[in-house]
């Protein structure tokens, strides 16, 4: 007993003078293991998936070469490509590779420190290699996920010295997509089995075990039991690098990094904080300040803060008071006197409510309460037909507006038909239809998490519509579960597709629109139901429409759509 306690004591001894010890930052901000450990894990390439910003750290100034390989998913065509920027944003080297083909570039790089690493694979996936770099993959950095499709290698995770808590959390896609991992420690023991069957999401709380920070944890992602091994997700969260790698000796950590949401709506959303995570204690960077800025767009300064200390490494720092309506960038920066370690920047908008949601989550047209019964994709010559069956609003084309408001039926406007999101034509649909009255919600954009649609472009078409209509609400389907957090900020009322007829379970449906409820608490739900048979099913049958309504008004749906009528 007694020299399990002077054990323990010495073990406890390391860890403190481990959170005190100074943080050796390489350039860039950046800081290594001081041992990757040995592991015995097979060497692969995960194939990932759609937009990231990704790292390329070089120790060593010397050539650089990434090679990108683009594999179909679906019947999508586009090429995946590349694009390494410098620290000052030129451009050093840029491929493109068909589907089924790679393609490399090499440049040099004449400095150490971080590249800038852009990739955009379209839908399809794709497989990343570098030789003369590091290559550090999101996995929570920017609120980025680590997003493979189909196939998974092990991938690496650092553990910063002090480090006490983080999350793992395992996400699937719902309608029978799943995966499973293994959380190992170093030297290669399971800690924790995580997997997504009969769940959208698994989430492992970690507790670090003494000796286990500073060193390089694993994580090994493969096909669950059950289900379609096809879209997975990985997020990290709390003490643990915002990167993961697929070789050990690649692993990084950044010294800070800082997160804010975009959009805070009046009477939904709370003031916006700026939630900084020091991956070290603030003392351990030696003399570092924390500042934190919101300039409005006249470039006054809205807000300020400095910090000289912080009560624990994650914080959240907000004005203490909601800001006026309006558009706003903020920065979050780590400085050493005259040098700065990180910077983060990013931008709030700030958005008058609609009047025609009420507080407990029903939506007006003309004032009065309105449940919307409604189809996709109705021609005119059918709005009589959708009308006499019970359907009381449609997906409209700005141009059959009236057409159909003559036919009794109410009008979501799709915006984006015709014309690209926050384009004149786009903005020019809005303020033509302002006063016609059959009008219920505004869409923006369909399925813009599918294309992952720049959040920005949809904060300012959302600002556009809410400063412009005081009345009714915005409108957004949205179809990747995964992603309900980042896009629902910018829409009042969030259309959720479930399609499993044909590929999966029809109880996904209940635990989809659970799972909104769960991660975008404050948003109104509407259900949109499926018609249409996926390639090569049958078709969807009368029973099986009446329990995705049923369903739906169970869990949470406040309104219904159906896609879609005539396809």
């Amino acid at each position: 007993m007694r020299a399990r306690l002077l054990t323990c004591a010495v073990m406890a001894s390391l860890t403190a003078a481990s959170c005190n010890a100074q943080i050796d930052l390489l350039p860039g901000g950046f800081f290594a293991p001081s041992d990757t450990g040995a592991w015995d894990l097979e060497e692969d390439h995960t194939l990932l998936r759609y937009s990231r910003d990704h790292v390329l750290y070089v120790t060593d100034p010397g050539d650089v070469t990434v090679t990108i390989g683009s594999r179909r998913v679906g019947q999508n065509q586009q090429p995946a490509s590349f694009t390494v920027r410098s620290a000052d944003g030129a451009d050093l080297a840029t491929a493109s590779a068909p589907v089924g083909e790679s393609a490399s570039a090499t440049f040099s790089a004449t400095a150490a420190g971080p590249y800038e690493l852009r990739v955009d694979g379209g839908r399809n996936g794709f497989t990343l290699a570098a030789e003369g770099a590091k290559l550090l993959l999101p996995a929570g950095y920017g609120g980025q996920s680590f997003h493979g499709v189909t196939s998974a290698a092990p991938i690496y995770i650092f553990v910063p010295p002090g480090a006490e808590r983080f999350e793992v959390n395992l996400i699937g896609q719902g309608t029978g997509e799943t995966a499973q991992a293994h959380l190992l420690m170093p030297g290669g023991d399971e800690l924790r089995y995580l997997s997504t069957v009969g769940k959208m999401n698994d989430v492992a709380s970690i507790e670090v075990p003494a000796g286990a920070d500073g060193a390089v944890w694993a994580l090994v992602i493969e096909p669950a039991d059950e289900g379609v091994f096809e879209d997975f997700e990985v997020l990290l969260a709390g003490d643990v690098s915002p990167y993961v790698s697929e070789r050990p000796e690649d692993v990084l950590c950044p010294a800070m990094q800082a997160l804010s949401e975009r959009v805070s709506r009046e009477r939904r959303d709370p003031i916006l904080p700026i939630d900084v995570t020091l991956y070290a204690d603030l003392a351990q960077f030696g003399d570092a300040t924390l500042e934190l800025v919101a300039r409005s767009e006249d470039g006054a300064d809205a807000w300020t803060e400095s910090l000289t200390q912080t009560d624990g490494r994650s914080i959240s720092v907000a004005p203490g008071e909601r800001l006026p309506d309006g558009k706003y960038e903020w920065s979050a920066r780590l400085v050493q006197g005259d040098d700065e370690i990180r910077r983060f920047e990013g931008r709030w908008w700030y958005i008058p409510a609609p009047n025609y949601l009420t507080e407990d989550g029903m939506t007006l047209v003309n004032g009065e309460p309105f449940f919307a019964r409604g189809l996709y994709h109705v021609e005119p010559e059918d709005y009589e037909l959708v009308k006499a069956q019970g359907f009381n609003v449609v997906q409209c084309h700005a141009d059959n507006v009236e057409a159909a408001q003559a036919a009794g039926l109410n009008t979501g406007v799709a915006l984006y038909w015709g014309s690209s999101p926050g384009s004149e034509e786009w903005r020019a649909k809005v303020d033509r239809l302002m006063d016609n009255e059959s009008i219920f919600a505004w869409w923006i954009q369909d399925e813009p998490d599918g294309s992952r649609m720049s959040t920005d472009l949809l904060a300012d078409c959302y600002m556009y519509i809410r400063e412009r209509d005081p009345n009714r609400p915005a409108y957004t389907c949205l179809c990747v579960p995964g992603s309900y957090p980042d896009y629902a900020p910018q829409t009042d009322i969030v259309s959720i597709d479930v399609y499993p007829i044909g590929r999966g379970r029809i109880e996904s449906i209940a635990e989809t629109l659970e799972h909104a409820q769960n991660v975008i608490p404050e948003h109104i739900n509407y259900f949109i139901g499926q018609i249409w048979p996926w390639p090569n099913a049958r078709q969807v049958e009368a029973p099986e429409h009446r329990t995705m309504t049923y369903l739906a008004l169970t869990h949470g749906a406040r309104g219904l759509f159906w896609y879609s009528f005539r396809d």
